[in-house]
């Protein structure tokens, strides 16, 4: 049916669920592209639907375990075939970035995927995008889904800074931190905090003490 309706997102949108579910990953990411293209170009009145994120991290994760493997079984085809479905997912995550600039999601796949393959520099990005992406998100403060993923956020920042040999870069950190720490106050006044929150008072309490003894 893809031959003769190459132009109707549905069948696209059907063909990617397929991919995915038969691990090819390849196909599902040129879909994933096709779909992206169509939403671009296409009118709004035509309703094509974003890509679901659920959609993404499959592919992402299906595509770093095929990587896992093909490196274990030490089969050199399959190592530089999962090394290029890797290089296309690195496109695919760089290209929703450029279009989905406030959602958290996106920043928060591509940090797993270039933690897992070893880009730091490009880890550290991401989670300070995904940092702003889900400071945006009104009352986070005391939202149920965007606190936890903020606190979680600032951990990986501050396992990172851990590392620094900058106490520049350490102090921009901290200054992040204190920020996050008093707004959580202030929208907890009277009331219990919640413990991932809690948590960051420590944090805190390590980085000043860090900072100190550079």
């Amino acid at each position: 049916s893809l031959k003769q309706k190459r132009s109707n997102w549905r069948v696209w949108v059907s063909k990617l669920y397929t991919c995915i579910d038969l691990r090819k990953y390849d196909e599902a990411l040129q879909a994933c592209n096709q779909l992206l293209d169509f939403k671009a170009k296409k009118n709004a009145s035509e309703a094509i639907p974003s890509l679901e994120e659920k959609v993404v991290r499959a592919i992402v994760g299906g595509s770093l375990v095929t990587y896992k493997e093909a490196t274990e079984s030490k089969d050199q085809a399959a190592i530089d075939s999962a090394r290029r479905t890797l290089s296309r997912v690195r496109d695919l995550l760089t290209r929703l970035g450029s279009t989905s600039k406030s959602e958290p999601w996106v920043w928060e796949v591509s940090a797993f995927f270039n933690e897992t393959v070893g880009r730091d520099d490009q880890l550290l990005e991401d989670l300070m995008k995904e940092y702003r992406a889900l400071q945006t998100i009104r009352g986070w403060e005391t939202d149920s889904v965007a606190l936890p993923k903020i606190c979680r956020v600032v951990q990986q920042l501050h396992d990172i800074h851990k590392q620094s040999d900058s106490k520049e870069d350490v102090v921009k950190f901290k200054f992040l931190l204190k920020g996050v720490v008093k707004k959580i106050q202030a929208a907890y006044f009277n009331k219990d905090i919640p413990e991932e929150a809690k948590k960051l008072d420590q944090v805190l309490a390590e980085v000043e003490a860090s900072i100190a003894n550079k």
